[in-house]
């Protein structure tokens, strides 16, 4: 057997490159940073390393070193478009396969389960949120050519008034209401007469609504049968000041339900948008033909509404045959655009695993101008900001309800709540124990099963099988409290809940306030209590499917912590944050402490009544 030979040279060589990457694998001050070189030119003062800088310098360097010779072998993760990162399962299943796989792949592969796809998905999300606040129109001159840019068309009358509020109370998102154009964008192929018109048969005709006229140069009111509803008076409250600055008079209706129930089907959508580009409207006999669905459409339910060929049209096609709903396969993956996980076209099990999508029956498709507290992506209301239970930072209630990371003791997940959400019974293919807050109670009060999760042992991360009652004392302190609540007593629902749910008693804010970690999840619509949480110094974990005014503004990643309405991203990310559930040493809690004062800084910046007024005053005059 011929004897190796290693020159000094090669020898020297293959020396210096394992001491570079011993150097950029274990120096926790690196410099090395990808994404904020500009920050140290000359003139700019050194800034101060975060947490998220001093495991990015590994995550990107054994990103560029250690890529895979082998085409075939996993690169990286996998961006999909339903708002899903994949990738990691299958780089770990190729190590444990280890068939056919040199040592020289295999050594690389194992270096990229030194990192995690949540850091990938932190670094993303901070250049994301960065850019978004450095590209902002510094002058009304600006802000005109963004608007024209980003919608195609010059901004609406009264823009320079608007422009002038943002300048007196310090707005600084001035171009990114993205929000507000998905929502206004199909209704340009209604003529101003046939808005007019819909507008005014609101007034005239909807129930459970309230109206609201803003007046520049009269007195504005308020009234309607829901008048007396803290939501309007709250939003009558929030408008009326800026009334003044308006170009003119202006009166619309707004729906005191949770939750929209219009959908707007994706035929209707994209005529509508087809007759803008043509520079015409859309006639009533043409609406018509769109608004009545049931018997034109071969497709039923909600699955109606979605683009032929998408994952929901071909799941309703599918159940026609009869077959049922299929939920996700097992496998790790987290979100990285909330925006896709919230539409069931994309992702059709939702009709599974959310209470408000439970009853699938045919709903009209029909563009109708009201004003919504929360909706599904599909709807076509227009969405308004929410005032119930928000607080001022800078009340004293609001000061209560914050503890600094340093006095929290407990490193948990923490959620108490009620049992909304749907309207439970025995109906044939829906099950109560689907609804996503009783699933949530039964899924952390579970002692028994097993649940693989991943958990960093030393320098990797491992898929280790855990006991899900461990997983459940290591992590969570969660559960519906009271008794079970909007179901059927008659078909005996309430009491199969009330014998399975272990209910727990309530916590007062300034207490859950103790937790590190605190869930947020949709009651009947979207949940109240979002800017109560972000504003308690604690990491807020979010699983929602409705879209919120905000939604554009706060960063998954940067802000909260955005969490699949299955769940099954939930204990990996307990273990990313707070460590393995043995105790031992493995976890980001220095991460996930920069994350609550991101997001304590969001909302003292960007979640005030005035920033709730601009997003409103744009809203009025588009």
């Amino acid at each position: 057997m011929p004897r190796l030979r290693v020159t000094r040279s090669t020898f020297a060589v293959a020396i210096a490159g394992l001491l570079i990457v011993s150097i950029l694998l274990l120096s926790s001050e690196s410099t090395y940073d990808l994404h904020f070189d500009n920050d140290n030119e000359p003139g700019h003062a050194p800034r101060k390393l975060t947490p998220l800088d001093k495991v990015r310098a590994q995550h990107k360097a054994l990103g560029e070193l250690f890529a895979p010779s082998d085409p075939s072998l996993p690169q990286g993760l996998e961006y999909n478009s339903d708002g899903l990162v994949r990738g990691w399962d299958r780089i770990y299943d190729v190590l444990k396969q280890g068939d056919g796989l040199n040592r020289k792949d295999k050594k690389k592969l194992k270096a990229l389960m030194s990192t995690h796809p949540i850091i990938e998905l932190m670094e993303a999300g901070e250049e994301k949120w960065k850019g978004l606040l450095e590209r902002q129109s510094k002058t009304l001159p600006q802000a005109v050519t963004e608007y024209r840019r980003r919608y195609g068309r010059a901004p609406p009358r009264g823009f320079d008034q608007w422009w002038q509020h943002c300048k007196r109370h310090n707005v600084k998102i001035v171009d990114d209401y993205d929000q507000i154009f998905r929502d206004i964008e199909p209704y340009f192929a209604l003529s101003p007469e046939l808005f007019r018109k819909r507008a005014n048969d609101l007034v005239e005709k909807a129930t459970h609504t309230a109206h609201i006229t803003l007046s520049p140069d009269g007195p504005s009111k308020l009234f309607g049968d829901r008048a007396h509803s803290a939501r309007p008076r709250l939003l009558f409250k929030l408008l009326e000041p800026i009334a003044q600055y308006l170009p003119s008079e202006l009166t619309f209706s707004l729906s005191d339900h949770d939750l929209g129930s219009w959908l707007l089907g994706d035929d209707q959508k994209q005529a509508a948008l087809q007759a803008i580009r043509d520079g015409r409207y859309l006639t009533e006999e043409e609406l018509k033909a769109f608004e009545k669905r049931e018997g034109r459409v071969k497709v039923k339910g909600f699955f109606s509404v979605c683009p032929v060929g998408s994952p929901g049209w071909n799941q309703g096609l599918s159940m026609l045959e009869g077959n049922e709903i299929e939920l996700p396969a097992a496998e790790t993956s987290f979100i990285y655009d909330p925006l896709q996980t919230y539409d069931f076209c994309n992702n059709p099990s939702l009709l599974k695993l959310h209470g408000s999508l439970s009853f699938d029956f045919v709903r009209e498709s029909m563009l109708r101008p009201i004003f919504q507290l929360s909706k599904f992506a599909r709807n076509p209301e227009f969405l308004t900001t929410p005032l119930e239970a928000y607080e001022n930072s800078t009340s004293a209630k609001g000061r209560e309800q914050h503890v600094p990371w340093e006095q929290k003791s407990i490193s948990k997940l923490f959620w108490r709540g009620s049992s909304t959400g749907d309207s439970y019974s025995k109906r044939k293919n829906y099950t109560w124990r689907q609804s996503h807050r009783p699933r949530l109670a039964l899924m952390t009060q579970a002692t028994e099963g097993l649940k693989d999760v991943w958990v960093k042992r030393g320098q990797y991360w491992d898929k280790e099988s855990w006991g899900v009652k461990k997983l459940n004392e290591a992590y969570m302190d969660v559960g519906l409290t009271g008794k079970s609540h909007q179901c059927k007593k008659e078909d005996g629902t309430c009491e199969e809940m009330d014998n399975e749910i272990i209910f727990k008693e309530k916590v007062w804010p300034k207490d859950a306030a103790k937790y590190k970690y605190v869930f947020d999840i949709d009651g009947n619509g979207w949940s109240s209590r979002f800017h109560r949480l972000i504003m308690s110094g604690s990491v807020v974990v979010k699983a929602t499917i409705h879209p919120e005014w905000v939604t554009d503004w706060l960063t998954p990643w940067v802000h909260y912590i955005p969490c699949k309405i299955d769940y099954s991203d939930l204990y990996d990310i307990m273990s990313f944050f707070a460590g393995p559930p043995d105790g031992r040493k493995g976890g980001h809690d220095d991460l996930a402490q920069q994350i609550s004062e991101q997001a304590k800084k969001f909302g003292e910046e960007h979640w005030r009544w005035e920033d709730m007024q601009a997003y409103m005053f744009r809203l009025m005059l588009e």
